[in-house]
């Protein structure tokens, strides 16, 4: 269920959490200001964990005051941020691994996603995980088309059923 950590002792990379305040470019004391509100101040070390909790906290408030567009920046942001091993080297790869690479940059129960390739070579992402579907959106539209990772894709959104562990479906295509 968005907002709500399935397991209440589950930590994030702290590094994944400066995605916040690099969403925040225009205005960066009103990140600055929601993450400190939160506990999630501070250097954001790459080695530390935070609860993810309070990083859902935080996303739910700048969704309710600043806007779902604002989420999705921030979830665009994780590509420059999170733990991508240097064997993911294109946004194919990266997406087909989308799960481990996402328990490597959290700890606990975070849920999962769920990715396989179709037939026509389609990629589908079903989110099962406690993040909002814009932030989901966001994080696969900046893998997508991160200037190190790049191609011509296209990205359908599907938002999932409201209280269901899954969140959303993105499905990616590359285009010619």
């Amino acid at each position: 269920m968005q907002f709500v950590s399935p397991g209440p002792d589950a930590r994030v990379r702290a590094a994944n959490v400066r995605a916040t305040l690099a969403a925040f470019k225009l205005l960066p004391q009103v990140g600055r200001k929601i993450a400190q509100k939160y506990g999630l101040g501070g250097a954001l070390r790459a080695a530390e964990f935070l609860p993810v909790q309070q990083w859902l906290d935080a996303l739910k408030e700048i969704q309710e005051t600043v806007g779902p567009a604002k989420v999705k920046q921030v979830g665009r942001h994780i590509v420059e941020n999170a733990d991508f091993p240097p064997k993911f080297t294109d946004a194919t790869s990266v997406l087909l691994a989308l799960d481990e690479i996402y328990h490597l940059n959290h700890q606990g129960e975070v849920g999962h996603y769920r990715v396989k390739r179709l037939p026509d070579a389609t990629i589908e992402i079903r989110c099962e995980t406690p993040y909002p579907p814009m932030f989901e959106w966001g994080l696969v539209d900046g893998i997508c088309h991160h200037k190190s990772l790049g191609g011509n894709f296209a990205i359908d959104f599907t938002e999932g059923p409201p209280a269901r562990d899954l969140t959303c479906i993105l499905s990616v295509r590359r285009l010619t």
